[in-house]
């Protein structure tokens, strides 16, 4: 869009931000502040930073943010957003005083908004989850199922892309502000957005997302929200008409709710849903299916059917494409990794410590540096089949050692559990660094 057709309000956004010498990484932290998140992680500055270049483009109106607008720049809202004439081509987005509805849902969208701030500063503050306010936040996908709606597409696209890029390496909880600010947007895309094929890639992309979202919730001990939202992306992916995401988000659904000790019938129906679903088709969700499936069987202490399990995960993993195979960083990918994390984790709770460590040792040299939370986990079954050899000492001291390294996690509460269950007697329970470990597993 040319200067000579940038609206005011645009132009008056890039002067107001130029005159004070910010870039848009400035007005981008600058306006989280102006709404009371004080540190923004890098993704969300980056995000919103990119929302700043749209805005003063002139091509989006800044709705949800005018107000922080008005704040940063300490301007009065009417000033800097002054009311804008009605004209044919603004008829159907039109742009009112700040705080007025643009659209005939904007007091539904302003209860939206202010789900998503009381989400985030309550999560940033490590609070109780508000479950009304994650409730309206996915609100958006749900409503938008049954209805039609003109967005950019391929933005969400690569919006789903780096969220599943950064949900290995982030620390955890780090991008919940992200994702439910994305969850909340993508609502209203789907609403407005009528043609099925781009409709489709808004659907695969709030699965993603809201999958992504249960992750950081689960791993935050917020079970009940991480539930809630793998619901929603089930929903989302099966409306999608992509088999291979429905498969992946249930199979993604049942891995979660086994790291974080459902109940093993619960687990295994879970399993099963994502196995009927898969058909037999080598995939990422089947694959991800079999590797819980081991890791259920092992837990359960049924080792013929562990090993049974992973056999043909062996088998799935050897089809699965190279470029799947060759991801090590997103879920959307499946990689040798993967597969030896899986026989780590059965085989250390098995006892069977000569082949746990063999592949433990292989995981950690195939692992990306940027995996540190992968390899914090490794180590922790390492720990366990120290256990197991009777080296309680040493296994309860590396154990404490990599729980004080990252922080608190689904995968290593539950790995720290199965080397508490471990312990040989209560001798060994009743020792310092056991109820050190003890605590350690407790916090969130």
């Amino acid at each position: 869009m040319s200067e000579d057709f940038r609206p005011e309000w645009a132009v008056r956004l890039e002067t107001e931000r130029g005159s004070r010498g910010w870039g848009k990484w400035d007005m981008a932290r600058r306006l989280y502040t102006a709404v009371g998140i004080q540190e923004p992680t890098t993704l969300q500055v980056k995000g919103l930073a990119r929302q700043v270049a749209r805005w003063e483009s002139g091509r989006h109106f800044p709705r949800d943010w005018a107000g922080a607008y008005a704040s940063a720049f300490n301007v009065e809202p009417d000033v800097l957003f002054p009311p804008q004439p009605m004209t044919q081509k603004s008829q159907s987005t039109p742009i009112g005083r700040v705080g007025q509805s643009p659209s005939a849902d904007g007091g539904d969208d302003a209860v939206k908004r202010r789900a998503l701030l009381e989400l985030v500063t309550a999560l940033g503050a490590g609070a109780a989850l508000p479950t009304d306010a994650l409730s309206t936040v996915l609100s958006g996908i749900e409503e938008a199922l049954s209805e039609r709606a003109d967005v950019d597409v391929n933005h969400w696209q690569d919006c789903a892309w780096e969220h599943s890029r950064a949900i290995w390496v982030e620390p955890t909880g780090a991008l919940v502000g992200d994702l439910a600010a994305d969850i909340l947007a993508l609502g209203t895309a789907l609403r407005r957005e009528s043609r099925w094929l781009a409709r489709q890639k808004l659907l695969r992309s709030s699965a993603e997302i809201s999958a992504y979202m249960a992750q950081e919730l689960s791993d935050m001990g917020r079970i009940r929200g991480a539930r809630r939202c793998f619901q929603t992306a089930i929903r989302a992916a099966d409306e999608s008409e992509d088999c291979g995401l429905a498969t992946w988000v249930r199979a993604y659904h049942a891995a979660r709710a086994a790291w974080e000790g459902r109940d093993s019938t619960a687990v295994a129906r879970l399993i099963d849903d994502a196995l009927k679903n898969a058909g037999g088709t080598p995939s990422v969700g089947l694959a991800t299916a079999l590797q819980t499936r081991a890791e259920v069987l092992a837990d359960q202490g049924d080792a013929d059917g562990a090993e049974e399990a992973l056999v043909e995960l062996r088998r799935v993993h050897a089809a699965l494409p190279d470029q799947v195979t060759a991801d090590h960083i997103s879920p959307r990918g499946w990689p040798e990794d993967y597969l030896r994390f899986s026989e780590s984790f059965v085989y250390s709770v098995l006892g069977k410590t000569a082949q746990a460590k063999a592949a433990i040792d292989q995981g950690l040299q195939l692992l990306p540096p940027e995996r540190s939370g992968t390899r914090v986990n490794l180590k922790l079954m390492r720990s366990l089949s120290l256990v197991h050899e009777h080296e309680t000492s040493d296994g309860l001291d590396s154990a404490i050692e990599s729980m004080q390294a990252m922080p608190n996690s689904t995968a290593r509460r539950r790995i720290a559990n199965e080397i508490i269950r471990a312990l040989p007697d209560e001798r060994a329970r009743a020792l310092p660094a056991a109820r050190e470990l003890r605590a350690l597993t407790a916090g969130v």
